[in-house]
């Protein structure tokens, strides 16, 4: 006690001894009230979590792709020739045969034109025969000496002239014969038409003029993109039954018939690094349109050894996928997972678990890794 007698506080007198020893007792009280956890007094509880045992398993599962329905075959029906449209054969949306007529262009100038040829190729003809004869006429006096060389061919260079010409007027006779068939449109395959784009009257200009469109959706093709990374998955099932594909619509309707996987494009678009797959439905009910969109539901079942996990499991930081799992000793740990398709609660995990870890579930926000933890199994 005399130490605290003797103490000096700069600025202030020597403390009483009374006041000193007062002083002293307090601060040795407050040291003594102190106990660090664990050296007597009571412990932190260990985090208590839920967990589950990773077993592999059979599953099925669905993907789901936005879609695009493409006609297979689109025509825009057009003219071989110009004129105005005399006539319309067919009704707006019907469906047409190959070869049904279903619209004329006025005939009167392309009718002209085949006379005319018929005419040119007549008088060809004629001209053909007469240097006939006289090529043989020469050639027999020849025989004869009766008649020059030169004369023989002269004969002979007209007769193969005259072929030539009947050759031509052959050939314009043909072209006009074609014109004329030609103001006869025609559809060039089984499918369904659309709205006329004219009228009777209108001019028709050859090989410019749309005139109507006709599609055939029978089949009809389903458009999806892919992530390049799904390549090898869609190539491999080429020809495959792996996979099953239905069409989902806006009102959750499902589209009854099953797809088939018909093509994978060879080249991955360089603005959104995905590649344009095809499958076909049958659409003899023409219940499905070009230009619609659906949902593309693509379903598989899993190989036997596959993981899943349920999905509250996964935590996401700046772009990794990680668990937490515990090992033996409860010690929490973190694993980087890479993960596949979603099955309603669940999440496919392609790699970073095994068979046996314990996946924490529940409790992953009050805990972090090296700690110690109690766990509940589920």
């Amino acid at each position: 006690m005399q130490l605290f007698t003797n103490r000096k506080i700069h600025g202030a007198q020597s403390l009483p001894l009374w006041i000193g020893a007062g002083i002293f007792a307090l601060f040795a009280s407050s040291c003594g009230s102190k106990k660090p956890a664990g050296a007597g007094g009571r412990a932190m509880p260990k985090p208590t979590v839920v967990a589950t045992v990773v077993k592999p398993a059979t599953y099925t599962v669905t993907e789901e792709f936005p879609a695009s329905l493409i006609a297979n075959h689109v025509i825009n029906l057009t003219s071989d020739v110009t004129g105005y449209l005399k006539a319309i054969r067919v009704a707006d949306g019907s469906n047409v045969s190959k070869g049904q007529l279903l619209y004329e262009i006025d005939q009167s100038r392309y009718a002209a034109g085949v006379d005319q040829s018929k005419a040119s190729l007549a008088q060809a003809q004629a001209q053909l025969a007469q240097t006939q004869l006289d090529y043989d006429r020469y050639k027999a006096l020849l025989e004869k000496d009766a008649t020059s060389r030169q004369t023989v061919d002269q004969a002979e260079t007209a007769l193969k002239t005259a072929k030539a010409n009947v050759a031509a007027a052959q050939a314009v006779l043909d072209k006009t014969n074609t014109d004329l068939s030609h103001s006869n449109i025609r559809s060039p395959m089984n499918g369904k038409i659309g709205i006329a784009l004219i009228r009777v009257g209108d001019i028709v200009n050859a090989g410019q003029t749309v005139i109507n469109t006709i599609v055939n959706e029978e089949p009809i093709y389903a458009d999806i993109d892919i992530p390049q990374q799904r390549y090898k998955d869609f190539a491999d099932a080429l020809g495959s039954n792996k996979y099953q594909y239905t069409l989902k619509f806006s009102d959750g309707s499902i589209y009854p018939e099953k797809g088939k996987l018909l093509l994978v494009n060879n080249a991955v678009d360089a603005t959104t690094g995905t590649i344009r797959v095809r499958i076909s439905f049958t659409n003899n009910k023409n219940m499905l349109k070009s230009g619609m969109t659906a949902v593309l539901q693509m379903t598989y079942q899993t190989q036997d050894s596959q993981i899943a996990i349920p999905s509250k499991a996964i935590k996401q930081t700046l772009g990794e996928i990680d668990v937490f799992t515990v090992d033996e000793n409860n010690v929490v740990k973190i694993n980087p997972v890479s993960m596949g398709a979603i099955i309603d609660t669940m999440q496919i995990v392609n790699s970073g678990l095994k068979a046996g870890d314990k996946v924490i579930t529940e409790g992953i926000q009050k805990i972090r890794p090296g700690d110690t933890v109690q766990v509940q199994l589920r």
